[in-house]
């Protein structure tokens, strides 16, 4: 069977839950649940035959990431989706800041791929950190 793949375009930013659990620390189980997350827009989600809490891997040029898919309350945005900031945005954001220090958090083109096993789960933030030390760690020692 071939892979349902969406594309679309992504939007990061912060999220009440998203503030709410980083309150409690970022390497509790909450923050995962707060921003390892892809909210869509239902129509979108029907395409991919997801239901809320299906995980989904999101694809950009600059990186993947698995998500848990989130039903948006804030329909209709076909083609839209928004991913809380956070280190689960920060792999698959392009990190060029154009001399500004911040990246570009909007707009990005992407590919949302409903994933077979459904046992899949986000990474939590230390197994996103610890990737990037052994990937990109000499970069930043």
């Amino acid at each position: 069977m071939a892979k349902r793949e969406l594309k679309v375009i992504i939007i990061t930013g912060r999220s009440i839950e998203q503030g709410i659990a980083i309150e409690g620390g970022k390497m509790e189980m909450e923050y995962p649940r707060a921003c390892g997350v892809c909210y869509m827009d239902p129509s979108d989600m029907e395409k991919l035959d997801l239901i809320a809490g299906d995980p989904v891997l999101v694809r950009t040029k600059f990186g993947e990431v698995v998500l848990t898919a989130v039903r948006s309350e804030y329909a209709p945005h076909e083609g839209i989706v928004f991913i809380p900031m956070g280190p689960w945005a920060n792999k698959i954001i392009d990190p060029n800041t154009s001399s500004i220090g911040m990246p570009s958090f909007k707009g990005v083109e992407g590919v949302v791929q409903k994933l077979e096993d459904l046992g899949k789960r986000p990474p939590t933030a230390t197994e996103i950190v610890e990737e990037v030390k052994k990937t990109e760690g000499s970069k930043y020692a």
